[in-house]
This record gives C-alpha cells, sequence and structure tokens, in this order.
C-alpha cells in the first residue's frame, strides 16, 4: 500500500499536519443513530460490520453513512437524535453565551447536523430552524475559541482546558497549537 504518512517531525517539533474537514466529516460517518426502514432484510454483513435485521417500523441502529445512503434510496426515515432539537440547541446556545466551558456535544454535532439537515429534512421538525441553531452554536463557539486563545500567555503553560471540544473545531485549532508549541520548543531549546 501507499503510505500517507510524510516526512518525520524534527526534534523538539509537533507535526502541524492537521486532517481536512473532508476527513473528518469522513470520521463522521461512522456514528450511529437510529433509522426506521421500510423494507425488510435479516441482516447486512458489510467489512465494517453487520447491521440489521431491518423490519419495516422497527427501529434499528446504522452508522450515518448507511442511514445517509439508505435515506437517499427512499428506504428509511431517520430518527433524530435527541439533542438535534430546537429547545435543547436553545438552551445549548444560552450555556455556551453564558458560560466560559464548553457545553457537551456529540464530537460529531457538526457534521450529524449538516448531513441530516441536507439529506434527511423531511425528518426533522423544523431543519432550517435547526440548520440555523447548530450554526450559531458553531459560531458561538468558535468565537469562545478564538477569545480564549487571544488571551494566552506565558501563565498559559499551566494548562488549556479546551474540554467537549468537537472534531470539527479540534481540526480547525490544530494548526494553530501545533504552531504555538512548536514556537515555545524552540524558545525553551534556546534557552539551554
Amino acid at each position: 500500500g501507499v503510505s500517507r504518512a510524510g516526512p518525520p517531525a524534527m526534534a523538539g517539533s509537533v507535526s502541524s499536519e492537521s486532517i481536512s474537514h473532508q476527513e473528518v466529516h469522513f470520521l463522521a460517518e461512522d456514528e450511529h443513530l437510529d433509522i426506521v426502514p421500510n423494507f425488510s432484510l435479516q441482516g447486512l454483513h458489510l467489512l465494517g460490520g453487520t447491521y440489521g435485521p431491518f423490519r419495516p417500523q422497527m427501529r434499528t441502529s446504522v452508522p450515518l453513512w448507511l442511514a445517509m445512503l439508505l435515506k437517499k434510496q427512499g428506504k428509511c426515515s431517520v430518527v433524530p437524535p435527541r439533542w438535534l432539537d430546537a429547545a435543547t440547541l436553545r438552551s445549548v446556545i444560552e450555556a455556551e453565551r453564558a458560560e466560559d466551558v464548553f457545553q457537551g456535544l456529540p464530537h460529531h454535532y457538526i457534521e450529524i447536523a449538516t448531513d441530516l439537515c441536507k439529506h434527511a429534512r423531511e425528518d426533522l421538525e423544523d431543519w432550517n430552524e435547526l440548520y440555523d441553531l447548530v450554526d450559531t452554536i458553531r459560531s458561538v463557539r468558535h468565537n469562545k475559541i478564538q477569545a480564549g486563545l487571544r488571551g494566552l500567555d506565558e501563565n498559559a503553560l499551566k494548562g488549556v482546558k479546551l474540554n467537549n471540544l468537537s472534531a470539527m473545531e479540534v481540526s480547525v485549532i490544530r494548526p494553530f497549537m501545533c504552531n504555538a508549541l512548536d514556537s515555545f520548543l524552540e524558545g525553551t531549546a534556546g534557552a539551554e
């Protein structure tokens, strides 16, 4: 096989290779959610696992990629995750704005919501409002991340708490954090 690994990192250097948004989205496709199939099949045996049995009107859990494939083929409806609800998302927005800590959301909340709002609109209460609320959460959290990173100084060496960040949020700040750590390591190497 072909290796995708780049050259080894220099000693005292942090790899700043980040994964793309498309790669983060690809990883999110393994997250499970419930569907209600409208067909019968004992089981679907694939490389990634066995899914099913599928029975009409009987809820079953499948990876996001399979749910989207079946949805596009008209073979199921998608059961929205509990957190993808307007009232829940509004309270997350309020808490994000009021508190310094990040609220606990699924690690791939952005990608899941995007796919459901794009491919399973008819299965959502008000997909347009849900999409806007998730985008507002993403924006508020992004601003919170930027404000926190701007406030970094020598005291930051004691630790930076970034609990509950989503995969996409980590992907966005990773290059900055790696560059900052490289600069720190270069500074400490010169001081020795």
